[in-house]
């Protein structure tokens, strides 16, 4: 289906993925009006221009006890406080649902300029909780029922899963993930960017 408007990325912004916002006595308000503000800078226009928000989020309720993130906009800037918000939730891929559904709500004409803001805040708890929270992503009752840790089980079920019926090359795998951690030494917001591994 062709769109029925051009759409064009004005600017952005990322933050810094290494960094441990919770250690620093900062939460989720803070990363998304760092964000914000450096989004408008970047995309050079004012913050009255947004139309419309749409946020990016799987599990504030459960890592930060917040549910409507939309409001945030309104508190960074006061022009924003009638702005029109939504939140889309779809695990990993709640960033690139939000960024669907603004460019829809180009498409459909009902807006000409859409803030798109995705963000998790998930290094505040320990790791046996924040593997619980995440967890909720999985069928509950259903799938990884009998492990403290649902994602790595899950994948782990998979490879095996895929190994029986076509063969893993660890080779292949490695490889993968070479070029992950190589791409990473290229962003300078990367959580990897400084990793090494020993050869072998």
């Amino acid at each position: 289906m062709k769109p029925s408007a051009d759409i064009y990325i004005l600017g952005g912004s990322q933050t810094d993925f290494a960094r441990n916002w919770a250690r620093e006595g900062l939460g989720l308000y803070d990363m998304f009006a760092e964000t914000l503000r450096e989004a408008v800078v970047n995309a050079d226009i004012e913050p009255g221009e947004i139309e419309v928000g749409h946020v990016g989020n799987f599990v504030a309720e459960l890592f930060a006890g917040q549910g409507l993130i939309g409001g945030f906009f309104g508190h960074v800037f006061p022009e924003l406080a009638m702005l029109p918000t939504s939140r889309h939730e779809a695990a990993c891929a709640s960033g690139s649902i939000a960024i669907l559904s603004a460019m829809r709500d180009i498409e459909a004409g009902h807006y000409d300029t859409a803030c798109v803001l995705g963000l998790e805040l998930m290094r505040n708890v320990n790791g046996k909780t924040g593997a619980e929270y995440l967890g909720s992503a999985a069928w509950q009752g259903r799938e990884a029922t009998d492990c403290d840790f649902p994602w790595p089980f899950l994948f782990d079920r998979i490879t095996r899963e895929y190994d029986q019926r076509y063969g893993v090359n660890s080779d292949h795998l490695n490889a993968i993930a070479q070029i992950n951690f190589g791409n990473a030494k290229s962003n300078p917001r990367a959580q990897t960017r400084a990793w090494e591994f020993p050869e072998g």
